[in-house]
């Protein structure tokens, strides 16, 4: 099953959103060339995963971090697939740089697979690294 994904559900100190791209770009993460670019965004970054999944995090002015794992850019079906949340390592990685950071009451669970859409209503699963 996906996790469907929820915006915003880790919020920062706005000063502190330099300093979490500054981070995210120390452990590979790369300014993508075509994104979809969101009111009040002031980055997103990506890292692949592997060959077909990549990680995308989003930093907003109001200090609002979205995190989702998704079918590569590189891919066709990027278009089409849907992506789910994928907030468990960025907390991670948050605590390690020991930015401060707050989450909705519920933070929405990492999605376990991404679904690849095939022709006739077909879906393949891809497990999410980490995942077993």
């Amino acid at each position: 099953m996906i996790a469907l994904h929820t915006r915003n559900a880790v919020r920062i100190r706005p000063d502190n959103i330099p300093r979490v791209a500054l981070v995210l770009g120390q452990i590979g993460f790369r300014d993508p060339i075509f994104q979809e670019w969101r009111i009040g965004q002031r980055f997103g970054l990506s890292k692949s995963l592997t060959n077909l999944l990549e990680w995308h995090v989003r930093g907003f002015a109001d200090g609002a971090l979205d995190s989702e794992v998704e079918i590569s850019r590189k891919r066709l079906l990027h278009l089409a697939a849907t992506p789910g949340s994928y907030y468990k390592p960025l907390l991670r990685m948050l605590r390690q740089h020991r930015i401060p950071f707050a989450t909705e009451s519920v933070l929405p669970p990492d999605a376990s697979h991404i679904y690849l859409p095939e022709p006739f209503g077909r879906k393949i699963a891809i497990q999410i690294p980490g995942h077993t």
